[in-house]
């Protein structure tokens, strides 16, 4: 069942962006919604059959960031330009599908290791995947102002960089919300706050670096794309380079 809605998922995704760039709103609108349902109960069942919520392992986040990118969709499709909404269509299915390629030892189910146990799980990783979801849409953003013509430009980029301030004041807060749950959540695990561990690490440097995107002494539409590009690296970084790479409390993720 599992498999049979990760592979059905991203197909209603990709035809509901198809449709937009058609003109058929109606119609995508209506398929985004019934990508969302199946996606939510795709979630349910790999809730089900893990026992855990669907966000422990890299593969069970690739189903949920996805998610919630396309709740943001029907939730507040005013909160971006109606344009990126194929966008992010084709984002959310191509996360899927990268899950469905993932070797099984990355997505079969395991029980949660005991320090993973615990409520502060909810609020931390999900903060997480909200700062993500925002970072996304920020990039999007970022690269039309990178790339935009000459003309008219003023008018056009002053919206754009409004629309991407926007995002990344949402992920800045999400980002320092994940932050400081992760740091009661150490308290509680290992005792202390703070252990200067890679992913720590990275995540706070992951903040440092959209902070220069609010405290910019001349900021222009272009700086703050280039900072938000950086940081999306970083957090890029930070979730598959640390895991894979640098050893630390949180290898097991």
């Amino acid at each position: 069942m599992e498999t049979i809605l990760l592979i059905i998922c991203p197909i209603i995704y990709l035809l509901a962006a198809l449709l937009f760039y058609l003109q058929k709103n109606k119609t995508s609108r209506f398929l985004l919604f019934a990508a969302a349902f199946l996606h939510l109960a795709l979630l349910l069942v790999r809730s089900l059959i893990a026992k855990h919520p669907p966000f422990t392992n890299m593969y069970e986040t690739f189903l949920l960031l996805p998610f919630l990118i396309a709740l943001r969709c029907i939730v507040w499709p005013k909160q971006s330009a109606r344009s990126l909404h194929p966008l992010l269509f084709i984002i959310s299915a191509a996360f899927l599908l990268a899950a469905l390629l993932l070797p099984a030892s990355m997505s079969d189910p395991r029980p949660l290791m005991p320090a993973l146990n615990s409520p502060w799980m909810y609020i931390h990783v999900p903060a997480y995947f909200f700062a993500y979801m925002s970072l996304i849409v920020a990039l999007i953003y970022a690269l039309m102002i990178l790339f935009r013509d000459k003309k008219g430009r003023e008018a056009g980029l002053r919206d754009l960089c409004e629309k991407m301030d926007k995002e990344i004041r949402i992920s800045f807060f999400f980002l320092n919300l994940g932050l400081i749950t992760g740091a009661v959540w150490a308290y509680v695990s290992w005792g202390n706050y703070w252990s200067w561990d890679p992913k720590e690490t990275w995540a706070l440097i992951n903040i440092l670096i959209l902070a220069f995107a609010l405290h910019l002494k001349a900021p222009t539409p272009q700086k703050k794309a280039w900072i938000v590009i950086v940081t999306v690296l970083s957090v890029a970084f930070t979730y598959w380079g640390v895991t894979f790479i640098l050893a630390g409390l949180h290898s097991y993720a």
